[in-house]
This record gives structure tokens, C-alpha cells and sequence, in this order.
């Protein structure tokens, strides 16, 4: 028989077992207050990112692709759940809104059936918290198309990528969430809904097809060409989420069902109208940046690509002390070869430059239709104002090489930064293409970019400024040499 101490401790110990069903019983059913609390492995690197960005009210579009896998279902469901409570329940933190009143969430989905039924309203399900009450409202296909949390009356509608646009307008709300890429009307008629709140929309998707969310949403501008800032991507492969769902033996099995187009597609995220980038490394968000006052010090080489009936281009690449380059100037524009050199001067000028070396393409002194070629009329200009002209190189695969290098080093950090300004530059460098005949670059919206290599190529080498050139520039502003501020 137990004595009445053991009696005692026994039913503490039971009491204690009991609490601690509870609570695991409790996390079970509520696990999106627990997301970043062991056991649960937290949101990956990928998902943290987006989250991160998401606190911050400047931006307004959010793209979330890769290959498969990479958690974007999860993450898609978990920010439409917190925008609906208001917050992200793990850490408390209150979402940014322009407004009090209950939220209004939409998730477009594709089908019904294979889509909605199967993937989405699993995982929403799963991170809807068990201790809000909600209801729940089924359209004609016993799908549960409206949840309305009793708390804050904020609701999340589910519509259909296959159903007609007219039947996704007249809506209003905070946020669109969608569920892998929609069609283009589908978006239009839905993004009308976000006006009057100020609201957000996020793509969560493998961009196996709809190749127009690419040109029209991951790389949107402004009405100048310039980049829209207001949007934020990330892309990932499929080897992210490892370790936190999945394991690396489950996606080296999957991989062994893929042809190595679809591996591309699906484990590194690369859509087939994409893999013939010649650069696909380059990203807004890493190698974008605000123009700033080039510092007096830094070296700029300029490079100048001529065609007779097209408008010719100018590049300016500046070095820092540290070895970066910064591509700080473009010009784009018809004119002779007087013209641009012209041009080139006043942008010097303007800037208080100091040049390295100015570089032009090897044909422009074959230009057997004048009486003085391109070379020279640029050359003459030039001259008048103390500068020489050379001839680039032809060295196109070195220089291209010499690009990746610069845009991902052995690091893994760029040293080749561009002023988010340069309209034409930037559509360039997002739209050249390798030609799967020829396997060379595609001779076309390449002038920029004929420029660019010829510029790495020359390995410029930052050094301190000579005696006397200071004064001749005005190289003393007082601003960081480094920096520039």
C-alpha cells in the first residue's frame, strides 16, 4: 500500500502529466503561436526574409519563387492568417495597416479539385489557430470558400484562377495572396480591390509558365523606366526549406523523377524562359542602388558602343578604393560621333569625373561611309578637352566571365553595383539572353552590355590621386572617398 506522502506525490506527478498534455495539446492546435519555437523548426531563410520585409509598409508587392518545396504555400497561408488577426501571433508583432476596420484577405488558388481542395485548404486549416473562433461558409463545389474570424469580423475569400475575371471584381480588401501564378486578367481584375485600402498582394509560386508575372510584376517600373521600389522578391531553390519540412534524401529521390529541364525549373526555380540568361545572378535588391555623389576620387572609365542607324550608347563605370565597380552613368541617344564625344564632356563636367580611360568599339574606325570615321570625330572632341580615346577589346567570353565574377564573388558577395537610374542599362542586363542556335549572347538590346564587358575588361585598379589632379577636377569636397557621403 502507498503511504499518504507517496498518495500525494503521485497525483502532483499526474497533474503535472496532465498540464503537460494540455499544453502540447494546445501547441498542436495552435502552432502559429509557437511557429518559431522549438520543436517546430521556424520559418527558413527564405520565409524570415519575406518576413522581415513584410513589416515594412514601403512595400506593396511581395514575389515568393523557386522550385518546389521552398514553403510557399505555408508562407502564403501564415501571413493571410496573421493579416486577418493583425499581427503575427509568435512574436506580437502588429502588422502595418492604413486603416482599423476588420481585415479583408483573398487567396486565388487554380483549380478547385486538385489545388484548393488538396493543397490550400490543408495548410490553411493547419494555421488557422484553434483558439479563434471561426466560421465557415462552402460554395457549390463543397469547397470552404469564406472564413470570418468572430474576433476581429476580418474575413479570407477564396476564389479561383479558372473562374472568369468578371467574377473576381467588385471586391475590396487588404491583401491578395496567391497561390502559384495567375493569369493576367485575373490579377488586374483582383489588384482593383486593393485601391481604397492601400492594400498588398503576394505571389507565392513555381513560375513554370504565366512568363508575364516575370516582366510585368518581379520586374516592374515606374511609368521613367526606373525600378519599382514598392516591390519585393525573393527567389530560392529547393534546397532552402531542407531542414525545416524537408530532408535532403527526399529531394535528391525526387530529383532522380526530373529531366534536367525540370530540375531546373523545379529545384533551382529557374522557369525554361529564364535558364537563357546570360546573367542570371543579378538582382535588383543586391546590386541596384540609390544614386548617390560619385566621390571626386573614384576612377570612371567610360566605354561608348556606335551603330549608323541606331541610337548609340555611353557607359560609365566608376572603381572605389575597394575594387567595386559602380555603373554611375548612361547616355542613350541618336548622334554623330561629334555628338557623342560632345556629350561624354558634359557629362564629365557635370559629374567632376576623373577619367580613366575612355574606350569605343573597334568598328567605329571602319566607317568607310564618311570622310572622317566615328573614332576620329569622337577622338577630335576629346582631345580639346585633354582626353585620349582607345579601342575596346573583342574579348566578349572573358569579359562576360569577368561580369559573374563582379555580380557573385568567391565570397559570394557583388562588386558590381548599378545606380537605379539607368533605364536602358537595367533592361538589358534583365533581357539578355544567350541564342540556343549559336550558343553565343543574342545580338539584340546588347549595346549596354558590349559596353559593360568591354569595361571589366579593363581591370581598372584604383590609386590615389596624382599631384596636380586634384586641382585640375576640384577632388576635395570633404566627402568619403569610400562612400561617397
Amino acid at each position: 500500500m502507498t503511504t499518504a506522502v507517496e498518495q500525494k506525490i503521485l497525483e502532483l506527478e499526474l497533474k503535472e502529466l496532465q498540464k503537460m498534455q494540455q499544453m502540447a495539446d494546445y501547441r498542436a492546435a495552435n502552432i502559429l503561436e509557437f511557429f518559431d519555437t522549438k520543436p517546430n523548426p521556424g520559418p527558413n531563410p527564405l520565409q524570415m526574409e519575406l518576413l522581415d520585409a513584410w513589416m515594412d509598409p514601403s512595400y506593396k508587392v511581395f514575389t515568393y519563387t523557386g522550385g518546389n518545396r521552398i514553403g510557399k504555400t505555408t508562407i502564403g497561408c501564415i501571413i493571410a492568417v496573421s493579416t486577418v488577426i493583425g499581427k503575427f501571433l509568435w512574436n506580437n508583432q502588429r502588422l502595418p495597416m492604413t486603416h482599423s476596420k476588420p481585415r479583408k484577405v483573398r487567396i486565388v488558388g487554380q483549380d478547385w479539385e486538385s489545388h484548393i481542395k488538396a493543397v490550400v485548404l490543408p495548410e490553411l486549416r493547419k494555421w488557422w489557430p484553434d483558439n479563434r473562433p471561426v466560421k465557415t461558409r462552402k460554395n457549390n463545389n463543397g469547397v470552404d470558400v469564406l472564413w470570418i474570424d468572430e474576433k476581429t469580423g476580418g474575413e479570407i475569400q477564396i476564389v479561383s484562377n479558372n473562374q472568369d475575371s468578371d467574377v473576381h471584381e467588385g471586391w475590396q480588401g487588404d491583401l491578395i495572396y496567391y497561390d502559384e501564378p495567375p493569369k493576367r486578367p485575373i490579377r488586374v481584375a483582383n489588384a482593383r480591390g486593393l485601391v481604397d485600402r492601400q492594400g498588398r498582394e503576394i505571389f507565392c509560386m513555381t513560375l513554370l509558365k504565366e512568363a508575364w508575372v516575370d516582366r510585368e510584376i518581379i520586374k516592374a517600373t515606374l511609368d521613367d523606366g526606373r525600378p519599382d521600389q514598392s516591390v519585393f522578391n525573393i527567389q530560392g531553390d529547393i534546397y532552402s526549406n531542407v531542414g525545416y519540412g524537408i530532408t535532403q534524401e527526399g529531394v535528391e529521390q525526387f530529383a532522380k523523377t526530373l529531366t534536367e529541364d525540370e530540375k531546373e525549373a523545379r529545384l533551382n526555380g529557374v522557369p525554361s524562359y529564364m535558364s537563357g540568361l546570360v546573367y542570371p545572378t543579378f538582382q535588383r535588391k543586391v546590386h541596384l542602388k540609390s544614386r548617390f555623389a560619385v566621390p571626386l576620387n573614384w576612377v570612371v572609365d567610360i566605354a561608348i558602343d556606335v551603330h549608323p542607324r541606331e541610337k548609340q550608347a555611353v557607359l560609365f563605370c566608376a572603381t572605389n578604393p575597394r575594387g567595386e565597380r559602380y555603373i554611375v552613368n548612361e547616355i542613350w541617344d541618336n548622334g554623330d560621333g561629334t555628338w557623342i564625344g560632345e556629350q561624354i564632356v558634359r557629362c564629365i563636367t557635370q559629374n567632376a569625373y576623373r577619367v580613366g580611360r575612355i574606350i569605343i568599339d573597334p568598328l567605329s574606325k571602319s566607317d568607310g561611309n564618311n570622310e572622317s570615321t566615328v573614332f576620329e570625330k569622337v577622338q577630335n572632341v576629346l582631345f580639346q578637352h585633354g582626353y585620349a580615346l582607345e579601342t575596346a577589346s573583342k574579348d566578349k567570353t572573358s569579359g562576360i566571365m569577368e561580369i559573374k565574377n563582379h555580380l557573385v564573388g568567391p565570397n559570394k558577395e557583388p562588386s558590381l553595383f548599378v545606380f537605379d537610374d539607368l533605364v536602358r542599362f537595367l533592361m538589358e542586363i534583365e533581357g539578355y539572353m544567350w541564342d540556343k542556335d549559336t550558343q553565343k549572347p543574342m545580338d539584340k538590346d546588347d549595346h549596354m552590355m558590349e559596353n559593360l564587358y568591354r569595361l571589366m575588361l579593363l581591370n581598372t585598379q584604383w590609386t590615389e590621386v596624382e599631384d596636380g589632379e586634384e586641382d585640375d577636377h576640384g577632388h576635395n569636397d570633404g566627402r568619403d572617398p569610400y562612400t561617397g557621403y
